[in-house]
């Protein structure tokens, strides 16, 4: 199934991105040859007019073939070839690709919240991390994050976003604590070698049991799988690393549980015991945050689904800007496996989670094909102003060694990615 989903996402992405091409095309009065979803050798098609469409053996990627578009084909200067139009006409078919996949994200957003969408609430910090970059620069537990270097806050996703991809780098953070504005400088700890910038902010969440450690101290206590810890000795628990805390600093003393069980509050007893440096009650534990689904109108679905958009595109320049500077590392990137497994995940979690997705990878392909990179969209356009500035177009010999260093550079991406791939898919933890 997650091949299929992949798939499918693939096949609306890439049949979206060659339309735009094509609509452009023949509104340029282009005669467009080849309309093919798919690469490699034809499975089946048809002829109408003067286009064959097609659907070809290898699902990844496709291709729109225009008459006079190579440029080692030595161009007859019939009116409906590419060559033939002006440099403004070529342009837009080139620019329209691309243009079109962020086009999607603003059309399938909408119905992502009329499906409806996991709501966060406003970012209200409920514990900060001790001898973190959130501890440092000032936060406290009750303050709500209202923006970060000029972008608004609404939720909690915005704000781990925007502080993921900014590891290293000062961020102002506008805050509201107890009424009142205040701004705090925030500047993310880099996590692992992926550079991620963590912060040390904790949303309200739940500490919930997975398992329990037969003869172990929690066990003994009476505690259970699926028992959510509220607090530790009255402390309220908001996070993972502040219910190990809060053990630990018990030095073996017993401590008083408080958990809710099937929607009742019970108190428990635990001893816990040493275990190398730390001491444990012998709990396995995982964070579940609070999140109702809630389902928008029409207008407001509208509205929701532009902004989020526009937040998207925000982000994946961001994104692109700090793996261009070296801020984050590559290791970040991902190819059509990854590709493929979150597709199968978001399929899993239902439609609006899945083209919530589509959205997603659209806008990037989208941003990514704009690029001023020779084989790419980007870098068709870029010989194109090149053209108008000097009057006439580049030397064949020219865009030949420029085709072949953006080549290579596509070939080495591809080499990354795919390696990424295979190292989460096969040697991740």
């Amino acid at each position: 199934m997650t091949l299929i989903y992949f798939l499918i996402v693939l096949g609306i992405l890439v049949f979206v991105h060659e339309l735009g091409h094509f609509i452009m095309a023949k509104m340029a009065g282009v005669r467009v040859e080849k309309f093919s979803l798919g690469m490699g050798p034809k499975l089946i098609g048809y002829k109408k007019g003067d286009t064959e469409y097609l659907i070809s053996a290898l699902p990844l990627g496709g291709y729109v073939k225009m008459a006079g578009e190579n440029p080692d084909e030595e161009p007859t200067g019939a009116a409906d070839e590419f060559q033939s139009k002006t440099v403004w006409q070529r342009v837009k078919i080139a620019a329209t690709g691309p243009l079109t996949n962020i086009v999607l994200a603003f059309v399938v957003m909408p119905f992502v919240f009329m499906i409806g969408v996991p709501v966060e609430g406003p970012a209200k910090v409920h514990y900060v991390e001790r001898n973190s970059p959130a501890e440092q620069a000032g936060f406290r537990a009750g303050d709500i994050l209202e923006e970060i270097n000029g972008r608004r806050i609404n939720d909690w996703t915005k704000a781990f976003s925007l502080i993921a991809v900014n590891p290293d780098t000062d961020l102002n953070v506008i805050i509201e604590r107890r009424g009142e504005k205040e701004i705090l400088t925030l500047r993310p700890k880099p996590a692992t070698e992926l550079k991620i910038g963590i912060s040390g902010l904790v949303p309200d969440q739940f500490v919930e049991i997975i398992k329990v450690t037969p003869k172990s101290p929690a066990e003994q206590a009476g505690l259970a799988s699926h028992d959510r810890i509220l607090a530790v000795n009255g402390v309220t628990v908001y996070h993972f690393e502040q219910f190990v805390q809060l053990v630990n600093e018990s030095k073996g003393r017993p401590i008083r549980l408080s958990v809710e069980r099937k929607g009742k509050r019970i108190e428990k007893m635990a001893t816990p015991v040493k275990r190398g440096e730390k001491y444990v009650i012998g709990v396995e534990i995982q964070m579940i945050v609070s999140r109702v689904i809630k389902k928008f109108g029409f207008f407001e679905s509208l509205k929701r689904g532009a902004e989020k958009t526009l937040e998207m595109v925000d982000l994946t320049f961001i994104t692109l800007k700090k793996l261009l500077t070296f801020g984050l590392s590559i290791k970040t990137l991902g190819g059509p496996v990854m590709i493929a497994q979150l597709s199968g995940q978001a399929a899993a979690m239902g439609l609006s989670a899945f083209l919530g997705l589509l959205a997603m990878i659209s806008i990037s392909l989208g941003i990514l094909n704009l690029l001023p990179i020779p084989v790419l969209d980007g870098g068709l356009i870029l010989f194109l102003i090149i053209e108008a500035i000097r009057k006439k177009p580049l030397s064949r010999r020219t865009m030949e060694i420029a085709q072949s260093i953006g080549a290579a550079v596509l070939i080495s991406l591809i080499a990354v990615v795919s390696y990424n791939d295979i190292m989460r898919a096969f040697f991740s933890k």
